[in-house]
C-alpha cells in the first residue's frame, strides 16, 4: 500500500465523519424515530452504518444488504418501505444525487416524515469547484463512482426544487468544504 492510499483514505474519513458530526448536531432534540436513507458504506474506508453509530440510534435502508447493529431494510429513496408519517427525523447523506428522480425522492421523504419532522440531506454542490474536483476524482482513485451522480444539481437548483415543492421549509444550508451542501429542512 502506498502512502497516497493511506492519505486519501484519511482525508475521505475526515470528510465523511466531519459531515456526520454536523448532521448529528442538526438532528439533536428532534425526536426518537430516525431513518437513515443510504445507510450502507459511502466509501470502502467507511463501514456500513457509520452515521447510525455516530447518532447512536435509528434504523436504515439501503439498496445493498448490510449487516448492522441497527434495524435495517432493503429500500431506496424513491420508494421508502415504511408507512406514512413514521419518522421524526430522516437523513440522506450523499444519497439524493444518486437517484434518478430527486423530486419523487423528496415526495417520499415527505410521505414518511411526521408533521413538522426534520429532513437532513447532504449532496454535492455541482458548482465549478466540485465539477473540477469530481473530474479528477473519477479518473483516478474514485473510478467506482464514475457516472453514478444521476442528479448533479447546484445549490440554487436544490433550493428551487425544495421551495417549489411547497412541502418543506428550509431552515439551514451549510456549505461544506466548498463542494458539498448540508440542508436542514422541515416538513410543513
Amino acid at each position: 500500500m502506498s502512502m497516497n492510499f493511506f492519505l486519501i483514505n484519511y482525508i475521505r474519513k475526515k470528510h465523511h465523519f466531519g459531515r456526520y458530526k454536523i448532521v448529528k448536531a442538526l438532528i439533536a432534540g428532534h425526536g426518537k424515530e430516525l431513518l437513515d436513507i443510504g445507510c450502507g458504506s459511502p466509501a470502502k474506508c467507511v463501514k456500513p452504518g457509520s452515521f447510525l453509530r455516530t447518532a447512536g440510534y435509528g434504523q436504515g435502508i439501503d439498496i445493498v444488504p448490510c449487516k448492522l447493529e441497527f434495524p435495517f431494510k432493503i429500500g431506496n429513496m424513491e420508494n421508502i418501505p415504511f408507512e406514512n408519517k413514521k419518522f421524526d427525523v430522516i437523513t440522506a447523506i450523499e444519497v439524493i444525487e444518486h437517484v434518478d428522480k430527486p423530486k419523487k425522492a423528496l415526495d417520499e421523504v415527505y410521505r414518511v416524515l411526521k408533521d413538522q419532522g426534520v429532513f437532513i440531506m447532504t449532496t454535492p454542490n455541482n458548482n465549478l469547484l466540485f465539477r473540477s474536483f469530481w473530474c479528477i476524482w473519477e479518473r483516478t482513485v474514485g473510478k467506482e463512482w464514475k457516472d453514478t451522480h444521476l442528479s448533479p444539481l447546484t445549490k440554487s437548483d436544490w433550493l428551487g426544487m425544495i421551495k417549489k415543492s411547497n412541502k418543506f421549509k428550509i431552515e439551514k444550508v451549510i456549505d461544506y468544504w466548498g463542494i458539498n451542501l448540508i440542508f436542514k429542512i422541515r416538513k410543513i
